[in-house]
């Protein structure tokens, strides 16, 4: 088996839903980090042999395979396939594991990975309609949606409303803080859009950040999920449109094309978990890829975990004992946003970014996901 190598991760800005990005196609958003990346690293692109993008609302503008049209539309050869994937939140993870996975086998030598989700042009649950499954519902009688699973979840890990907002203003403080010092630079690319008044002009930086946002600012929000609830929308992630890329490849090509390798992908996992509780994936997720790498938790430098809600990364700090202070060190979704398909792929880029800055060896990314999942990878800096 050989090793499968990160060689870039690139990603648009996030941009506030019903914003900046509202007159940007979403397949003509993903064309910019699958353009950028062959571009940086000077690669001609009928040499990438598969690219698989993660999406999760795959209808209407996101619908038909959303990665083979971005592959024509970014004008790349016809001979380039590409192949959509859905696996809720965990998508753009999952499509950079199932890379890393092929190139281990051998099955591929050099492909892209990534994701994409423009929130604004196609709404959340724009995929979903129809009957429930009465098997479904037969088996699983009491599932509810992901707000309601947070609440859940944060009954079950005996959270309070206190400490659930205190983390999600730190989570705005440290990503306020990483984008002054630049620390998004490194991976972000610059997106061409029109203003309401149909001017030229360009996103370069994450717009969702709310600087002054503080624990007590957040106190005065109500909930909405449920009236005596602790979730709200300011601790709950940002909705925005984005799209991120990752290139991957084998020893060989990167001998021959004089690539430089960035990290190498060590495990990864993906587990099951309670669908009623639903978020509770990344516990179980990371004890799993921990041991396929055989490695132990003390062995992780930086940890991201997604910030769908707080509950979720307080409840995976708690359980696993993780130190706060290596745990999504540049803010996450609450502060940034969660443009679904691509929040893995822009996940893994953030902390490899992150690894290299530090010096550090490895990072685990982690991710909770609908109806009751969990995804981890481990990658290690080079």
């Amino acid at each position: 088996m050989t090793d499968a190598y990160i060689i870039d991760a690139l990603r648009t800005p996030r941009a506030k839903r019903k914003g900046k990005f509202s007159s940007v196609h979403p397949v003509d958003l993903l064309t910019y980090p699958l353009n950028e990346i062959v571009k940086r690293n000077k690669l001609d692109p009928k040499e990438i042999e598969d690219v698989a993008i993660g999406c999760v609302t795959q209808a209407g503008e996101q619908a038909w395979c959303i990665a083979r049209a971005s592959i024509l539309a970014a004008g790349w050869p016809i001979s380039i396939p590409g192949v959509t994937i859905n696996r809720l939140c965990g998508s753009g993870q999952q499509s950079t594991n199932f890379i890393a996975s092929s190139i281990m086998a051998g099955t591929y030598d050099l492909a892209i990975s990534g994701g994409v989700e423009h929130m604004t042009r196609a709404p959340m649950f724009s995929d979903t309609g129809g009957e429930e499954s009465p098997l479904l519902k037969k088996n699983h009688p009491d599932l509810v949606n992901q707000g309601l699973a947070a609440e859940l979840l944060a009954r079950y890990f005996k959270l309070e409303r206190d400490e659930i907002d205190e983390y999600a203003a730190r989570s705005q403080t440290l990503a306020n803080k990483a984008q002054k010092n630049g620390k998004f630079k490194k991976s972000l690319i610059e997106v061409a859009y029109k203003d309401e008044e149909g001017n030229n002009l360009t996103l370069n930086e994450d717009d969702n950040i709310r600087a002054t946002t503080t624990k007590e600012t957040l106190s005065q929000l109500n909930p909405v999920f449920r009236e005596d609830g602790f979730l709200t929308a300011g601790n709950s992630s940002a909705i925005v449109d984005g799209a991120a890329s990752i290139l991957l490849s084998n020893e060989d090509k990167i001998k021959e094309f004089n690539l430089k390798p960035r990290a190498r992908v060590v495990a990864s996992a993906v587990v099951g978990s309670d669908p009623l509780i639903m978020l509770s994936g990344p516990i179980e997720a990371s004890k799993s890829v921990l041991k396929k790498a055989n490695l132990s938790l003390a062995d992780i430098d930086l940890w991201e975990i997604n910030e769908a809600f707080s509950p979720v990364v307080l409840a995976t700090m708690n359980t696993l004992e993780i130190n706060p202070d290596i745990v999504n060190v540049n803010g996450g979704a609450i502060a940034l946003g969660h443009p679904l398909g691509a929040t893995g792929a822009m996940l893994i880029g953030t902390a490899l970014d992150e690894l290299e800055e530090r010096q550090k060896k490895y990072a685990l990314i982690t991710m909770c996901i609908g109806l009751g999942m969990g995804i981890a990878t481990i990658i290690e800096r080079v």
